[in-house]
């Protein structure tokens, strides 16, 4: 079951980074969602694969706005590609293998960072995933 302010916690934080980052340098980068998804993970719970649920689920929330505004601005302002796309499209040959590495770069990278951040949550003692003797 998702834990849905955990999620809107992640949205919310991905979106205020975005803002931020994209004032400072003027493009968009897929490193506020990967910092949302942590959030995510650590407000969900101390369990690794529900803070990697949560950060899938952040990523693609934050797909659905992001993708269609980046391709928008691209489009109007003439401005590169999201940060790590910029150096990974150019390698790519066939529509499979660009189709391949977005739907990689905008999931896997979050799934890792929602882990994460529930691994970092050690708030309340110990997560139930670590023995009780290791304790």
């Amino acid at each position: 079951m998702a834990r849905w302010h955990a999620v809107f916690t992640g949205l919310l934080v991905a979106l205020t980074m975005e803002a931020v980052i994209w004032l400072v340098s003027g493009r968009f980068s897929l490193v506020g969602g990967l910092v949302g998804s942590g959030i995510a993970g650590y407000v969900a719970s101390t369990e690794p694969t529900d803070g990697a649920w949560h950060g899938l689920l952040t990523a693609l929330s934050w797909g659905i706005v992001l993708i269609p505004v980046a391709v928008l601005v691209t489009i109007v302002q003439g401005t590169g590609l999201p940060f790590p796309l910029e150096f990974v499209l150019p390698v790519l040959r066939t529509p499979g293998d660009v189709t391949t590495a977005v739907l990689l770069l905008v999931t896997l990278p979050n799934v890792l960072a929602g882990a994460v951040g529930s691994l970092v949550r050690w708030g309340t003692g110990p997560p139930t995933w670590i023995p009780e003797d290791w304790a």
